[in-house]
């Protein structure tokens, strides 16, 4: 007669090999000795200085250019309001019509330049900026569109120490005497004319102005805070979505599309860019867009995202020619350009090099007033982009070099973070410096970097340090980035900042080793995203323990929680720890609930791209499936 298995049994034997397998994992992968953080120790400023206020008291005014561009305004009024809250000193602020004095704050433009100082705005363009002490006086000029604005902003930051981390996260010192050193002399100038990221703060309205994003995709800057450089109308997939919809022209005239490469047959998600009357309608749309918008400077003619791109007659023989699809898409948007370039000297007309225009043309050379912004989609992001033993990257690094060879103004939009996995950790802080430097080296003039968008849904990793180092980098890609990010760190996680900081370092470190390469929609379980031994498992959790025990206020609780998760969703995916299945099922399980719970408890609802998190998971199923 059949018995039934005795599962009291069963569930023993298996106890007892799971406990073996725990031992010898502990016997071949021992323990590694604790992370112990260095002394902080608090630098020394030897500098001679004069004070710009005593006590709340101070002989100075602020003079600005009776008048002064509205940015200058604005910014002669933040040095003011911040001045009072750093060191109690309601310093006035005058026009240049009052009678000079001995102690000044020139901001801007004023008709104090000549004998003393003077401000070469040429050099610094709209931008640029100069913070200077000329005797008694201090000098914050600059471009006056968002130079000097930015002055300030910089003088309140590198001279005084305040910070704007996130849009909630502002540090503002208070202090007795405000001081700056004598011979005070900072010049700076983007290295880039656009400066764009998403993620969350870098959506708000000061935050961008501090931080000195100008792009406008997420956020409209008045002419007061300096206005934006950035696109009309749209700013991506252009053609087909905005420019000649296929719900307007389609049904009547499917030739003005594509003859699609995937499909077959004339399909409305692609132009054909050979068709006469598709150029003449663009640049009548083109034209109408300008005359409503006459403060554009970009207008952008850009694909579809997909690979169905036209394969007529007339499009292959261009593009055989070409040697690339890039060939009939820049005598496109050329045709285009030379259409408006006199009415609108200023206006450059934007498009793609991405997926099957990425590689340039042999023959053909875009105009000046023609953009081409490279995409790097394909990449890996473990590894620098220029990095020579990177397979995955030669290519892109192989067209940039042809692209900058041909064109005088290359645009980047780059890609940071996991579009499949936004839970999960993305460990690219290895290669962001190195990528906007190799970026700068090599003639590109304007960055978007593309990172989580939807992170307000779905902030469960590191989206405000993330989007803070980009910002930086966006300015200066030269900037001491270790400095810069445990700034970051010790404001927002508090005291066991450290252990915040050692833990990205091993992940870091750990990401794209043994020939792997981590790209932006890599599954959690790829040894490209990390590859962690049991014991560099456990020394990373025990990081994130003591950076929870060191959180000395419910802020940098939640802070340290919050970025945890990833990890926490990186074990989970991966079985390990308290997620593995060599414990009983309630106790991982309980692991996966207690995950699940948490996500609920942060307001995090949304795990990639294209998927919400299931309000019902199956807990028996890892992380990644809750979808």
């Amino acid at each position: 007669m059949f018995q039934l298995p005795d599962f009291k049994l069963l569930k023993q034997l298996f106890a007892a090999v799971a406990a073996l397998v725990m031992f010898l994992s502990g016997v071949i992968f021992p323990a590694l000795p604790s992370f112990v953080p260095e002394p902080e120790t608090p630098a020394v400023d030897t500098r001679v200085k004069m004070k710009l206020s005593e006590s709340g008291a101070s002989d100075y005014v602020i003079v600005r250019g009776a008048a002064c561009s509205p940015s200058e305004r604005l910014a002669a009024q933040t040095l003011h309001d911040h001045l009072l809250r750093i060191g109690g000193a309601d310093i006035p602020v005058v026009t240049d019509t009052a009678p000079a004095q001995a102690r000044e704050i020139i901001v801007g433009k004023t008709n104090r330049e000549g004998a003393l100082y003077t401000v070469d705005r040429a050099a610094l363009g709209d931008e640029g900026l100069m913070i200077r002490a000329v005797g008694q006086k201090v000098v914050i000029a600059g471009g006056e569109k968002r130079g000097t604005l930015y002055g300030v902003y910089t003088f309140l930051e590198e001279v005084l120490g305040c910070h704007w981390y996130t849009a909630d996260l502002i540090v503002i010192p208070a202090v007795e005497d405000i001081e700056v050193p004598v011979d005070l002399n900072i010049v700076q100038k983007p290295y880039f004319e656009y400066r764009e990221t998403d993620w969350m703060s870098p959506r708000n309205i000061t935050y961008s102005i501090a931080n000195k994003q100008n792009g406008n995709i997420y956020r409209i800057l008045s002419e007061e805070q300096g206005g934006n450089m950035g696109y009309a109308y749209g700013f991506a997939h252009t053609l087909t979505t905005l420019i000649m919809p296929p719900d307007k022209y389609f049904a009547d005239h499917p030739e003005y599309y594509a003859l699609g490469a995937e499909t077959g047959v004339r399909s409305p998600n692609q132009l054909c860019l050979t068709n006469p009357d598709t150029l003449r309608i663009v640049i009548e749309e083109v034209r109408e867009i300008l005359r409503t918008h006459p403060d554009a400077q970009i207008v952008s003619l850009t694909q579809h995202d997909n690979g169905n791109y036209c394969v007529c007659d007339n499009c292959k023989a261009v593009d055989d020619y070409e040697g690339s699809h890039s060939g009939t898409m820049i005598r496109f948007v050329n045709a285009v350009a030379d259409a408006i370039k006199d009415d609108y000297p200023n206006v450059a007309i934007d498009t793609f090099a991405y997926q099957y225009t990425r590689k340039p043309p042999k023959h053909v050379i875009p105009r000046d007033n023609v953009i081409v912004r490279l995409c790097s989609i394909e990449c890996c992001f473990s590894h620098p982009l220029n990095d020579p033993a990177c397979a995955d990257n030669a290519a892109f690094c192989a067209d940039l070099n042809g692209w900058k060879d041909i064109c005088r103004r290359i645009y980047i939009w780059d890609y940071t973070t996991n579009y499949s996995h936004f839970l999960g950790p993305f460990p690219n802080f290895g290669v962001i410096q190195k990528n906007i430097r190799f970026f700068a080296e090599n003639n590109v003039r304007g960055i978007y970097e593309e990172g989580n968008y939807m992170a307000a849904s779905s902030n469960g990793e590191f989206a405000e340090l993330r989007a803070y180092m980009l910002c930086k980098l966006l300015w200066d890609p030269y900037l001491d980035y270790d400095a810069v990010m445990n700034g970051f760190l010790k404001a927002y996680y508090g005291p066991g900042w450290q252990y915040v900081r050692e833990y990205i370092d091993m992940t870091t470190s750990h990401t794209g080793t043994c020939g792997n390469h981590m790209g932006i929609g890599e599954k959690m379980t790829s040894k490209a995203v990390l590859k962690l031994k049991p014991n560099e498992i456990a020394y990373c959790d025990e990081l994130w323990a003591k950076a929870a025990e060191l959180a000395d206020t419910p802020e940098y609780l939640k802070h340290v929680r919050m970025s945890e998760l990833s990890w926490r969703y990186w074990k989970g995916c991966n079985r390990v720890r308290e997620f593995s299945l060599l414990q009983p099922v309630e106790a991982w399980r309980g692991a996966n609930e207690q995950l699940f719970n948490d996500y609920a408890a942060y307001g995090i609802t949304r795990c990639s791209e294209g998927k919400l998190l299931a309000t019902e998971p199956n807990l028996y199923a890892p992380p990644s499936a809750w979808r």
